[in-house]
C-alpha cells in the first residue's frame, strides 16, 4: 500500500473509539425505535383484544406481574366483592390464579408478557390503578396521565431497604405493613422532597390466606438464604453448613432459586462437598411449608422476607447473618440501618456477624428457648390475618373522594 492509501486509512485510538461509540448509539437507538414499531405495530394490528385493555375510566385496576402475587391481591379483591365493589384484574401471567376468579364483581384479563403488559399499561386509563411493580415512573412502567390515583402495596413484611432506588416515590399512596416502613417513606420523602404520599397502616395482605401451622416438631435446621449480593451464601454459607452438620444438626438447604442460575459455580461446589450427607436435605419444593414444618429454626439474610414469615405466621425463631453488602443501587443507601429486622430478631431470635458463625451450634441452642407470642407479632406487623378488610377499605377511602 503506498503512503498516501496509508494515511488514509489510518485512525488515531481517540478517533476511533468516538466513532465505534457514535455507532453503538446510533444502532442502540435504532433498535429501540424498531422494537416501539413493533410493539405499536403488534398493538394495533394483532392485538384487537389487547387494545380495549387499556380503557377502565372511572374504575379499580389491579396489576399482577405474575401468578405468585394473587395471594397478596386475594383478600382484598375478596373484600371488595363483599361490599359488592366492581374491580378490574389485569396479569402478565396466564397461570395467574386471579384471572379464573368466578365473580360478577371482577373482569380480569391476560395482557401478555410483562413487556407487552407494561405497554399497556403506560397508556391505562383507570380512576386507581392497585400495584405490587415498584420504581413507578422511574424505569419501564410509566405513569400514565389517565390514571387519577397510583396506589401500591408493599406485598412483604420486611423494610424498604433492599428494594432498587426510588421505588415508592412517583406513587399517590402505599399501603404499609409496619411503622418501621411508614418511617422511612416519610424520610425519603424528606430527603428527596418528593411529594408526600398517603402512607396507610395496612398490614401484609397475604397472611389473611396464609397457612398458618405452628407445628414445633421439626427437628431440623432451616437454612434458607437469598441470592446475589445481599446474602452470607457466598463469604460464609460452606462454613455455617459444616459447622451445623459437624455437631450432628440436621440441614434442610433451601437456597434461593435464582442462586441455582446466578451462583452456579457456588452450588455446585456445596452440591459436590456435602452431597454424601445423610443429615443434609436440599431442598428444591416450590412451596417453603413443608421446609418450615419440618424445621425448628431458620437461619436466613437480613433483607430475607422469610425471616418475617417464619416469626409471624410459624411462630419460630430465626438467626439473621449480617453482612457487608453494596447497596449503592437500593434504598438502603438512603436511609439509616433496617431497624424493623434488627429490633424484631432482639426478640424472636438473633442477629450474629459472619465472625461468630464459627459459633453457631451455641447459638442455635440458644436461640431454640425463644417462645415468640402474639403480641410480639402485634407489635411488628399491622392487623395481622385482617389486611384484606383493612386494605379494602383504604382502596375504598380513595375511589370515594370526590375529585
Amino acid at each position: 500500500m503506498n503512503v498516501i492509501g496509508e494515511i488514509l486509512l489510518y485512525l488515531d485510538p481517540g478517533t476511533g473509539s468516538l466513532l465505534i461509540s457514535t455507532l453503538m448509539g446510533l444502532s442502540l437507538t435504532l433498535l429501540y425505535f424498531l422494537k416501539g414499531v413493533f410493539y405499536k405495530f403488534s398493538y394495533f394490528f394483532f392485538g384487537v383484544k389487547r387494545k380495549s385493555l387499556n380503557d377502565f375510566s372511572g374504575e379499580i385496576v389491579f396489576f399482577s406481574e405474575g401468578k405468585s402475587y394473587w395471594r397478596v391481591y386475594k383478600p382484598i379483591i375478596n373484600a371488595l366483592v363483599k361490599n359488592k365493589q366492581k374491580v378490574i384484574y389485569l396479569s402478565a401471567e396466564q397461570g395467574d390464579e386471579g384471572l379464573t376468579t368466578s365473580s360478577e364483581y371482577v373482569k380480569s384479563y391476560y395482557l401478555g408478557n410483562i413487556k407487552q403488559a407494561i405497554f399497556t399499561l403506560n397508556r391505562l386509563k383507570a380512576r386507581i390503578c392497585v400495584l405490587t411493580t415498584p420504581q413507578l415512573d422511574v424505569v419501564a412502567l410509566k405513569r400514565s396521565k389517565s390514571v387519577e390515583h397510583y396506589c401500591h402495596v408493599i406485598h412483604a413484611p420486611n423494610n424498604i431497604h433492599a428494594y432498587k432506588k426510588f421505588a415508592f416515590d412517583y406513587f399517590d399512596s402505599v399501603l404499609c405493613s409496619s411503622h418501621a416502613q411508614i418511617e422511612n417513606l416519610e424520610y425519603l420523602e424528606k430527603k428527596r422532597k418528593t411529594k408526600p404520599k398517603q402512607l396507610f397502616q395496612t398490614g401484609c395482605t397475604y397472611y389473611d390466606v396464609f397457612k398458618l401451622d405452628n407445628d414445633h416438631t421439626g427437628d431440623a435446621i432451616l437454612v434458607a438464604p437469598t441470592w446475589g449480593d445481599k446474602t452470607f451464601l457466598k463469604s460464609c454459607g460452606k462454613e455455617l453448613i459444616s459447622k451445623l452438620l459437624e455437631d450432628g444438626h440436621k440441614v434442610i438447604f433451601r437456597p434461593h432459586p435464582q442462586s441455582w442460575i446466578s451462583d452456579k459455580e457456588l452450588m455446585d461446589d456445596l452440591l459436590t462437598t456435602f452431597i454424601s450427607n445423610s443429615n443434609l436435605i436440599i431442598d428444591h419444593e416450590v412451596e417453603v411449608e413443608k421446609a418450615i414444618k419440618n424445621s425448628k429454626l431458620l437461619i436466613c439474610d437480613i433483607a430475607s422476607g422469610m425471616l418475617f414469615d417464619m416469626a409471624f405466621a410459624y411462630k419460630k425463631p430465626i438467626i439473621s447473618v449480617q453482612f457487608d453488602w453494596t447497596n449503592g443501587g437500593y434504598e438502603a443507601a438512603d436511609l439509616m440501618s433496617d431497624t424493623s429486622a434488627s429490633t424484631l430478631l432482639k426478640e424472636v431470635g438473633m442477629m450474629i456477624s459472619e465472625k461468630e458463625v464459627k459459633n453457631i451450634s451455641k447459638i442455635v441452642d440458644k436461640v431454640s428457648l425463644i417462645t415468640i407470642t402474639q403480641e410480639m407479632i402485634d407489635k411488628h406487623i399491622f392487623n395481622f390475618q385482617k389486611a384484606g378488610i383493612v386494605a379494602s377499605q383504604q382502596i375504598l377511602s380513595i375511589f370515594n373522594k370526590p375529585t
